[in-house]
């Protein structure tokens, strides 16, 4: 490379410029300006940028606006010559389209969209019969169950606008896309994803340096990676052992992609599938590749990659070598918790072969589960002769790296407090949602938190003095998690707000005798048919039930019991495959209804239930209520009866209104059966939600639950009876409430309703921002975004969303969130035609 210095204009701006890029530059004679979010890097490392910077510039990455601003005003006070980003690949569009403005533009920014984002990317290929692959896209994470009717399985599923291997995942059924949503909530994403056919081959990176539209290949790098479903990178090898023809066929790929894209200057990170057909593009971005790609590439060629973009940006040429070795890096993995031993850090580094270790944990310091590639926990670089001794050297060398963990069978997020616990102020919380963690904190209760990992987020670790992740819907798993806990933190109460957790919460509260539910009455609710025979045994208001077996004993039950009768899942919520029987004509649509729910499984919402067995009921005729109690010490005191908003035509709950309007002898019964009910089940203490029609034989339960209520029904009791329910759930155990003596008073109403929409897909959605600034809006959940395919309505998961009111009545708080609805918010639908 010969030796060129900056030009006249020797003024450059770059954002999120990496320490070295700044020196490398300030070497050639330039004068940088640095723009950078200072949450992304620790401080020390940024007071690095900073200290060889001509001026720091600090903006929010996320505030799109805002980083324009900075980037154009920053441009024009300093009169920069050049506008380079070298970071991460987010805000590089934006950053683009201001240096266009200017005149500073190295790359058109549709150059950079093409390639930067996944789905766009795909329709390139296709339009210029590059690297045919089946794909699909959808508009949201919400969309994607629907595009995977289109699919043979398995597929790999893609955030298009998350960076690496960030949420990409192999699906292979219902319970892989649960998991894969799960994951998805922890990166608060919300836009499309790419779904694609799963190639199958090695996979490889590619390097290439581009200066006016001409473009380099600079070398090919093998990529390790950990099985299916996750994808994480374990290691790359560098340069690649590649045929000729296969290395020769890669790069024609690449550089294709590049001229279709239009790309015209600077690095590409280009990830390809060999596969029996020939080479495959995975993705690609414009920017150099990670996992310290460009330290391999300089240990085994001697070129500087990243230096080679600052000299073509002062008219230099790139000419890199050929290898003269190979090099490696590859990543450390343990199992997560504490570290209780770490030795021999000292002796990989001391070794000859070894050209970097990274290892950023001490004793004490909790290894996190690694899911992605940035919970990974450290690598070694090395260099061999070729890659089978490079990468026998590195496994050899991540060998002398010993490191023990406090547990082996579970992941402890943190699994000591960072203060004493007192016993009677201690919790064993299984299974909830993070707000009610926080509200046990507010109480001064110490928490023990047994999360499951599929509803696990990094603000509940936060939150709670212990936090264990664990699967605690397995008694073997969570009996010998309790039995240490108690050991070590003697807690006083284990409770569950969470229908997967009530059970296991009961069987705990058993283990120790620690009062509150039990199992047994927690078994009962949840399994309908076992309640409805317990019911039965102690004399006690039900109908007949009996457990469906095939499809004569359909026809068998409506000849005993007449017509018409109720088939439901025996354990499953929110009117998934709820089944009304009319007469002997429905018996066989019925029952292909039932096979076609056992095939498909719970393919929305929590699966941690599976589609098992179902029973048979007799109709509870009249309209529904649904009732909100709570337990002190056995005695029931109902704090709310809320109305329910049906159709004749199914079961989905299309909204609530409370207070019920009902005249006090209505009432009164009620309030009598669910006594009756909860004395029958065993419920002494805690929260209740009791669901029932009024019918010709009376007040009949449906069924109950020894949780609160969903659809916001908590909002609206706070809102009209001024009960935190969660709170009095919480406190309870610890006697930090007193019991309520009598039924509270109510001081307004409120009412929910259910969005609802014809088939279709969604195209937009207006006057949400109006909706959430309205002050009698409680709260507004909306699953549906513009792209969404909307089904005919069969049960709860069908809606597109909530809206809770607030309102001085009942019939106010219904005729306000049908106002609201009807005439603020706007969703709008087309045939779906796909």
């Amino acid at each position: 490379m010969a030796e060129h210095t900056a030009p006249a204009n020797n003024r450059l701006l770059m954002v999120q410029p990496y320490t070295q890029f700044v020196e490398k530059a300030v070497g050639l004679g330039f004068e940088v300006w640095s723009i950078w979010d200072p949450t992304l890097q620790p401080a020390s490392y940024l007071q690095g940028v900073e200290k060889v910077s001509k001026e720091m510039l600090w903006v929010d990455f996320s505030d799109e606006a805002a980083l324009r601003r900075l980037v154009r005003e920053s441009a024009l006070a300093h009169d920069v010559g050049c506008l380079l980003h070298l970071g991460e690949e987010a805000t590089m569009v934006a950053v683009a389209e201001e240096a266009q403005t200017l005149g500073l533009a190295l790359n058109p920014p549709e150059a950079l969209r093409r390639l930067n984002d996944k789905a766009v990317l795909r329709e390139l290929l296709a339009e210029h019969g590059l690297s045919p692959v089946r794909t699909a896209v959808a508009d949201t994470p919400d969309e994607v169950a629907s595009v995977l009717a289109g699919f043979e399985l398995p597929v790999v599923v893609k955030p298009t606008r998350l960076q690496g291997s960030a949420a990409v995942r192999l699906v292979t059924g219902p319970d892989g896309l649960d998991a894969w949503r799960q994951e998805l909530t922890g990166h608060a994403y919300r836009g499309p994803v790419l779904v694609e056919e799963y190639l199958r081959g090695p996979e490889f990176s590619v390097e290439t340096l581009t200066h006016e539209g001409r473009h380099l290949v600079v070398g090919i790098t093998a990529k390790r990676k950990t099985p299916a479903p996750a994808f994480v990178e374990t290691g790359h090898v560098f340069p690649a052992p590649l045929a000729d023809a296969d290395a020769g066929a890669i790069g024609e790929l690449v550089t294709a992609l590049l001229d279709a894209a239009g790309y015209r200057f600077g690095p590409a990170h280009t990830e390809v599938i060999l596969t029996a057909d020939g080479p495959r593009v995975v993705e690609s971005q414009a920017r150099l590749g990670g996992d310290r790609i460009p330290a391999l590439i300089r240990l085994a060629t001697g070129f500087d990659i990243e230096g080679a973009i600052l000299d073509l940006l002062v008219g230099g040429v790139a000419a890199p070598a050929p290898a003269g070795r190979t090099a490696a890096i590859s990543f450390f993995s343990f199992p997560p918790g504490r570290i209780t031993r770490l030795e021999g850090l000292a002796e990989i580094d001391a070794l000859p072969h070894v050209h970097g270790v990274r290892f950023p944990f001490a004793e004490g310091d909790v290894l996190p589960l690694t899911r992605h590639s940035g919970s990974r926990h450290g690598h070694v670089i090395v260099a061999g002769g070729t890659a089978e001794e490079a990468e026998r050297l590195a496994a050899g060398t991540k060998a002398l790296l010993r490191v023990e963990t406090g547990s082996a069978v579970l992941n402890a997020v943190h699994a000591a407090p960072a203060a004493p616990m007192r016993p009677e102020r201690t919790l064993l919380l299984i299974g909830h949602l993070t707000e009610p963690v926080r509200t046990a904190k507010e109480l001064g209760l110490n928490v023990i938190l047994i999360q499951h990992k599929e509803k696990f987020q990094p603000e509940q670790a936060e939150l709670a003095d212990v936090t264990l992740i664990a699967d605690y819907t397995d008694w073997s798993v969570l009996e010998p998690l309790a039995r240490a806990a108690h050991t070590i933190w003697n807690f006083s109460a284990a409770l569950s707000l969470t229908e997967p957790g009530l059970e296991p919460a009961g069987r705990v509260n058993d283990l120790f005798g620690l009062g509150g539910t039990g199992f047994e009455p927690a078994r009962l609710l949840r399994d309908k048919l076992a309640m409805r025979r317990h019911l039965a045994s102690v004399g006690a208001p039900t109908v007949a039930a009996e457990p469906l077996t095939d499809r004569d004993s359909l026809a068998a039950f409506g000849a005993a019991h007449d017509y018409p009768f109720v088939v439901k899942p025996v354990d499953l919520t929110a009117g998934f495959a709820l089944f009304r029987v009319t007469g002997p004509q429905d018996v066989d649509g019925v029952w292909e209804r039932i096979g076609a729910a056992r095939r498909t499984g719970m393919d929305r919402g929590s699966t941690m239930y599976a589609v098992a067995g179902f029973l048979m009921e007799q109709y509870i005729d009249g309209p529904e209520f649904s009732v909100e109690g709570f337990s002190f010490h056995g005695r029931h005191t109902v704090v709310a009866i809320t109305e329910k908003l049906t159709d004749g035509g199914h079961f989905v709950e299309l909204g609530h209104a409370q207070p019920a309007r009902l005249d006090p002898a209505d009432e009164e019964r009620i309030v009598a059966a669910v006594a009756e009910f909860l004395d029958a089940i065993g419920i002494t203490d805690g929260p209740s939600h009791t669901e029932l029609r009024l019918g010709s034989r009376g007040p009949l339960i449906i069924e109950g639950h020894n949780r609160l209520g969903g659809d916001h029904i908590p909002d609206l009791v706070q809102a009209a009876y001024g009960v935190d329910l969660t709170r009095y759930a919480l406190a309870w155990p610890f006697g930090l409430v007193e019991p309520m003596t009598e039924r509270p008073k109510p001081v307004s109403a409120g009412c929910v309703r259910g969005i609802v929409g014809r088939p279709g897909r969604v195209t937009a959605i207006t006057g949400e921002d109006e909706l959430r600034a309205h002050p009698s809006v409680l709260a507004l959940d909306l699953a549906a975004r513009p792209g969404t395919v909307v089904r005919p309505i069969q049960d709860n998961w069908d809606r597109l969303g909530l809206l809770a009111v607030t309102a001085p009545d009942t019939d106010a708080a219904v005729a306000l969130c049908e106002e609201l609805l009807d005439t603020v918010l706007t969703v709008s639908i087309e045939d779906d035609v796909r």
